[in-house]
């Protein structure tokens, strides 16, 4: 009887020392930690690229913007047509800029999509300028409005009509 206690204490000190050791190899593999911590830390990292990529993004842009030529639109201060008065005209606008060089930037690639771009150069009450980058002028709004719905369904939504009454 005293034999098979001292094997049974025997085999309970190596059965408590072998999980010991399994628990302890298997928490440096890491099973027991918590998947949300886990989950949250994969997403932070990816937080973290996703800024990087609009970094590198905004960098090249910037560069695009400086290799932009600046007449590489067409400007006018007021636009007349052929026998009319310029008063009354209605201009389909896709920007509106304090930049110039960001409206020579757009106004570049509206003309490489073949639109016949001109940029409008206003000044509000406060006395802050802006420039308006215009894809189509028009002599009659209901002409204006009808190619705006045109014009937002197939190229941009976010284009507006600018009144020069």
């Amino acid at each position: 009887m005293q034999n098979f206690r001292y094997h049974k204490k025997r085999y309970i000190l190596i059965l408590s020392f072998i999980l010991l050791l399994v628990f302890f190899v298997l928490y440096r593999l890491g099973i027991f930690e918590n998947k949300a911590l886990k989950s949250a830390m994969y997403w932070e990292q990816q937080g973290r690229n996703r800024v990087a990529d609009t970094l590198e993004r905004a960098i090249a842009d910037t560069k695009v913007t400086e290799e932009a030529q600046p007449n590489s639109a067409v400007r006018i201060e007021e636009e007349k047509l052929p026998g009319g008065d310029s008063s009354n005209m209605f201009y389909i606008i896709i920007g509106s800029f304090i930049n110039s060089e960001n409206a020579n930037l757009v106004a570049k690639q509206y003309s490489s999509q073949g639109y016949s771009t001109s940029i409008i150069t206003t000044t509000n009450r406060n006395g802050k300028k802006a420039e308006l980058v215009s894809v189509k002028t028009f002599d009659n709004h209901d002409e204006a409005v009808k190619y705006l719905k045109e014009f937002q369904s197939k190229a941009d939504p976010k284009a507006w009509i600018y009144p020069n009454l």
